[in-house]
């Protein structure tokens, strides 16, 4: 008896995990449409929401005067999006924005305990550092390297144990690329090394990991590309060109024990296979792609293509390329992050309707809402908590003027609304 009741419980704390590990939804992020003619944005950048279990996709976040846009990440219950000279900051359950910063030039983003690390570069613009790191709380700047060190634009980061590694291509200054990846020791902030990649490993655009391998798909001089591969243990190099790939790879994902990635304007995906480094054409899907992720726990491969004014669809494959899902998104439709059921089941928690007055205010907020409150906060523009209460009034004298964001929970719900602090 006691035997079939442990086994019951082991049934029951497997099923609990596995269900805890699906995937649940994937978050889309949308580049939009910008004439660099006329200056002005035609499409705005957007997030987009696809739910797996609803096979439905719904917008959920514009984002406002940003000319394209570069990353989106998870952290924790919030994600960040990388948006031409802006970082944001939403979060995951309402996508209200919950803070954002200025920065020109940022390209992508990484999260570790509570720094986030950011890489940089701009077309015909010199900027004064091409890697920074801020405290993802504050935003205050806590590290960088400057230009005259580092002269040079940088791309995709890997974060592996309490090192940052990051891919310096120097993409923006045509016909003077390189090929470096700095090592960063984010317990001491310093650079602990910086490995030259070779000729044929110039202009590193997408840096992936598998175990202690860290693979780099490089353009090159956009006259072909190739793979790199860097063991961190022995710090050994073995760079690979790609077959028959003539111009640059528009895309790549790390995928199983594969690097996948297509030739920009072609419709064949190529596979390089990493152990025994080989490459070639995989499969010829008569469509070309902008943007791939692939999740390692579902096994599945997202894949975004657009008109570039119009139109954007994301296809989402399984390891073979068998088409899974199709919708509509945004135009561009370029990165993805995944959702998994884990980082929400911790929260349960649905949308709060409710409304503030006055706004803007003075010295007194109140809470209009039909559910009891347990909690109410006011956040800064930054994220960090100034005042909780239980009550539906909040007392607000002490507060500076300025723009703040009210956090409002109830049992199993929580909503977010901004307001504006008036000076008396």
């Amino acid at each position: 008896m006691k035997y079939k009741f442990l086994h019951i419980l082991s049934l029951i704390l497997i099923f609990s995990l596995l269900a805890n590990s699906q995937l649940k939804e994937i978050l889309v992020l949308n580049e939009g449409s910008y004439d660099y003619n006329s200056g002005r944005i035609l499409v705005p950048v957007t997030v987009g929401i696809f739910d797996i279990a609803a096979n439905a996709y719904q917008q959920v976040n514009i984002i406002d005067n940003a000319r394209f846009a570069s990353d989106i990440i998870i952290d924790q219950s919030n994600y960040w999006v990388a948006a031409d000279q802006s970082i944001l900051k939403f979060d995951l359950l309402s996508h209200q924005l919950l803070a954002s910063m200025n920065l020109v030039g940022v390209r992508k983003l990484a999260i570790f305990n509570d720094l986030l690390i950011v890489t940089r570069g701009e077309y015909l613009k010199k900027l004064d550092a091409y890697v920074q790191i801020y405290n993802k709380n504050s935003f205050k700047l806590l590290f960088e390297i400057p230009s005259i060190d580092l002269p040079y634009t940088t791309e995709s980061i890997i974060i592996k144990d309490s090192y940052a590694y990051i891919a310096v291509n120097n993409g923006f200054d045509f016909g003077n690329e390189v090929g470096k990846i700095v090592k960063l020791n984010l317990n001491l902030m310093q650079i602990e090394s910086i490995v030259d990649l070779g000729i044929d490993g110039k202009n590193p655009e997408n840096l992936m990991i598998k175990d202690n391998l860290l693979l780099s798909l490089n353009n090159k001089n956009f006259t072909g590309s190739s793979v790199s591969l860097y063991n961190l243990e022995s710090a050994g190099i073995e760079t690979y060109n790609l077959t028959n790939v003539n111009s640059l790879c528009g895309t790549s994902v790390l995928a199983g024990e594969s690097v996948i990635y297509q030739e920009i304007n072609k419709t064949e995906v190529g596979k390089f296979n990493i152990t025994d480094k080989q490459s070639g054409v995989f499969k010829d899907l008569g469509r070309s792609f902008y943007g791939m992720n692939f999740d390692p726990t579902s096994k599945l491969l997202c894949a975004g293509e657009t008109d570039f004014k119009t139109t954007g669809r994301v296809h989402i494959y399984d390891e073979q390329f068998n088409e899974k899902y199709l919708f509509d998104a945004g135009v561009a439709p370029g990165y993805f992050a995944f959702v998994d059921a884990s980082l929400l089941a911790s929260r349960n928690l649905q949308a709060l309707e409710f409304e503030i007055s006055p706004n803007p205010v003075v010295n007194k907020i109140s809470i209009i809402c039909k559910e009891a409150i347990v909690e109410s906060q006011v956040l800064d523009f930054y994220g960090k908590l100034l005042l909780e209460s239980n009550q539906k009034s909040l007392e607000l004298e002490l507060l500076q003027p300025g723009v703040y964001v009210l956090c409002v929970k109830s049992r199993d719900q929580i909503g977010y609304k901004r307001f504006v602090k008036r000076s008396n």
